[in-house]
């Protein structure tokens, strides 16, 4: 099924504010307050050009997602800044620069998790005027087309050249130049434009993007799995240092408390998202 884009409002105040309203009748939790000014710092390592999900301007949905978080711990957010790579664990959270890793998928090595608070596909991104409708990576119309994925590795190119179609691929930062999160807005517009036919990003990529293009592009999540059995999404965490259990657990009760501006926020931002079950409370953690 296509998924419609919309353009992004980045309005989250209104938008959150009836989440909030809703979660505190659902869960019985108190009005959430501002953090006051001894509030304790949550200490956060993000890259700094990574859009849609975090830049340095704090406007991705990642930046927002974290906002809500602090705010419902009680806390000021801060940042550091580090892009994403290996190098954040090992140089920044491992050495305390940090204590939480925001929006990296589930089963990282040498950090613990949080629950996952939403998991997106892989999609295909093409322009919405075209006569195909690709909805599987078996379309015969692939071969006869000019694809894109955001980089080599990743699971939709890797599906792609299963089927022999690797003299078809353009990685993005052939298009743009450059490995920065700049890469991801230059693959879509390339769609838009008619450079390449079809691109293959991750869905946050594809929806947030799409929706800034004109002409309309259209967004069709990949089916959730590939041979052999290949995962075609992903679920995504904070990760924190190795026995940080307890903040752990502090943030998925705000997580779960949160949950419905979670996913207002993903809706601002037009990211597809999978089911995933909702958490729930234990009569504990709902009198915190």
């Amino acid at each position: 099924m296509n998924t419609s884009v919309r353009r992004p409002t980045h309005q989250r105040l209104a938008c959150t504010a009836a989440a909030v309203a809703l979660a505190t009748m659902v869960t019985g939790a108190s009005a959430v307050m501002a953090p006051a000014a001894n509030a304790w710092e949550m200490r956060v390592c993000a890259d700094p050009d990574y859009m849609p999900q975090s830049n340095r301007a704090e406007e991705g949905y990642e930046n927002a997602i974290a906002e809500i978080l602090a705010e419902e711990m009680g806390a000021e957010l801060t940042y550091q800044w580090w892009a994403l790579a290996p190098s954040m664990v090992s140089e920044q959270l491992r050495e305390g620069h940090c204590d939480m890793m925001i929006g990296v998928p589930d089963g990282g090595d040498g950090v613990i998790a949080t629950l996952a608070y939403y998991r997106s596909p892989y999609a295909f991104v093409y322009r919405a005027d075209e006569a195909y409708n690709i909805a599987t990576f078996d379309d015969e119309v692939l071969t006869e087309l000019q694809l894109g994925t955001t980089s080599e590795g990743t699971s939709s190119h890797l599906a792609l050249a299963r089927r022999g179609l690797l003299d078809r691929i353009t990685v993005s930062s052939e298009l743009s130049g450059t490995n920065s999160g700049t890469r991801f807005e230059s693959m879509i517009e390339s769609v838009a434009d008619g450079t390449i036919d079809v691109a293959v990003p991750w869905g946050p990529v594809g929806g947030y993007y799409a929706a800034l293009q004109d002409p309309p592009l259209t967004v069709t999540p990949v089916p959730e799995f590939d041979i052999p059995f290949t995962p075609m999404y992903h679920s995504i965490v904070i990760a924190l240092r190795l026995g940080d259990e307890e903040l752990r657990d502090l943030l998925d009760v705000a997580i779960t408390r949160r949950w419905d501006d979670i996913y207002a926020i993903l809706a601002e931002y037009n990211v597809p998202t999978l089911d995933l079950p909702r958490p729930s409370l234990s009569i504990a953690e709902q009198s915190q």
